[in-house]
């Protein structure tokens, strides 16, 4: 690799570490920080659902507002700095609206980075799936370093501290942002497509099944992402056993980043993509149906590799392929519609029935798992290279 290429690819590298520890941070561990704070169990999945919500309108609009930026890497510096300022407002407030106040509007910000640094980074290996994965396992790395230590950590000291290590974390990427600067000359913004209509291009069926398989496969994870660590709890784990559960989903996803250019040598990316929707209906019955078999739990964490990663994988390559001319909004897009609309709407479906018991709803989030694929299977029959 040249000096070039390194120069911009570390940065990028450090900076899915840091965004992906974040996510370390909050995906574990926020709902047992609500928890810590008093909320029932509703109110823990109509925070997240409403954290996610914000999910829906920002990367859209950021996307939007991106004509007014120099660069996608400005848009990013600026979104990374306000997510900072505004979440350390956490520690001046109280009680359930103003939290999730708090975490809406860090979340307007935080949502704005992961499109664009997406974009930037096909930009500069020219849309390479071998090379977005062997960049992005770094993001798995940081993962699963940071969950394992945080359950390791909350053994000892109180779940209140996580707000604190989620700042220095925010602080980094702000730092790190000013070491892409290779990328962010002559770069156009990532709202100006040349092609078509973004919305005439949502309007086609392969688009709109494109977007209904990731808002469907983000619903069928609001359980795993809400209640997961609560319902390990309460089947009798340790917070260290949690930590090391969800760290061996994330080292099973950095290996299959390592190893994909042998993997797709073995099927297409829609056929990984119908293989990946399966294994993860079978995924939620297996944690719903053996909670206290632990060997089933590691398999289920294992599958992780193919339940997220190969999917998000194949997904960001079929984003410059179904959007042409608008990748950038594309990317918004299918953030907005998974991450944001889906991950709102799995987060308060999982909150609105947990009382019903962790079995079920793991049951249910299975079932949505195998809409995803009959739709995926009927609409998405474009072969990609």
């Amino acid at each position: 690799m040249s000096d070039t290429h390194r120069q911009v690819r570390q940065p990028l590298a450090i900076f899915y570490a840091l965004f992906f520890s974040l996510v370390g941070c909050n995906a574990p561990y926020w709902g047992p920080y609500l928890q810590s704070l008093g909320f029932d169990y509703g109110a823990i999945g109509s925070a997240i659902a409403a954290f996610s919500l914000i999910r829906i309108v920002a990367p859209m609009l950021w996307a939007h507002w991106s004509r007014h930026f120099q660069t996608p890497l400005h848009m990013a510096r600026i979104a990374g700095l306000l997510t900072a300022v505004c979440f350390s407002a956490i520690w001046w407030v109280d009680g359930f609206w103003p939290v999730v106040g708090v975490m809406l509007l860090y979340g307007f910000f935080w949502s704005a980075m992961l499109p664009q640094y997406e974009v930037l980074t096909m930009q500069a290996i020219a849309n390479s799936l071998e090379d977005y994965s062997r960049i992005r396992l770094w993001g798995s790395v940081g993962f699963v370093i940071t969950v394992a230590l945080l359950g390791w950590l909350f053994e000892y000291i109180s779940v209140q501290w996580l707000p604190v290590i989620m700042l220095v974390l925010m602080l980094g990427v702000v730092i790190n942002s000013w070491r892409l600067t290779r990328i962010s000359t002559g770069q156009a913004p990532t709202g100006d497509g040349a092609g078509s209509s973004i919305w005439k291009l949502s309007g086609r069926w392969p688009v709109m099944a494109f977007l209904l398989v990731n808002l469907l496969l983000q619903v069928s994870h609001g359980p795993l992402y809400t209640f997961f660590s609560i319902y390990l709890e309460e089947n009798g784990y340790s917070s260290a056993s949690v930590g090391l559960l969800w760290a061996l989903g994330v080292i099973a996803e950095v290996i299959l980043f390592w190893r994909m250019r042998w993997l797709l040598r073995w099927l297409s990316l829609r056929h990984w993509l119908l293989a990946s929707l399966a294994m993860t209906a079978l995924r939620w019955l297996l944690i719903a149906a053996f909670p206290q078999q632990v060997w089933v739990l590691l398999l289920a964490q294992v599958s992780h590799a193919f339940t997220f990663a190969m999917l998000h994988a194949v997904c960001i390559r079929y984003v410059p392929v179904l959007f042409a001319g608008n990748q950038g909004k594309g990317q918004a897009l299918y953030s907005s519609a998974g991450f944001g609309l889906g991950g709102a709407l799995g987060a308060w479906l999982s909150g609105y029935f947990w009382h019903l018991g962790g079995e079920q709803v793991f049951i249910g989030a299975a079932a949505v798992a195998i809409l995803a694929l009959i739709v995926a299977w009927q609409g998405m029959k474009i072969e990609l290279e």
